[in-house]
């Protein structure tokens, strides 16, 4: 069973504020916050599944 992951990702990065503060200076923000990204261990993290990238460990706890 995962912890709800988007729900502490969201309290924590408050991206609403940092939507807020980037519309003040005219900077843009992706669509969609839920991005991947190749991390420096060459895996890819999928925002919309990260259970999937917990899982992939070998250490579970």
């Amino acid at each position: 069973d995962h912890p709800d992951y988007l729900g502490t990702a969201k309290a924590i990065n408050q991206t609403a504020l940092y939507s807020q503060a980037a519309s003040a200076l005219q900077v843009s923000v992706p669509k969609d916050p839920l991005r991947s990204s190749k991390l420096v261990d060459g895996v890819v993290w999928d925002g919309k599944d990260p259970a999937r990238y917990a899982d992939s460990f070998k250490v579970k706890v």
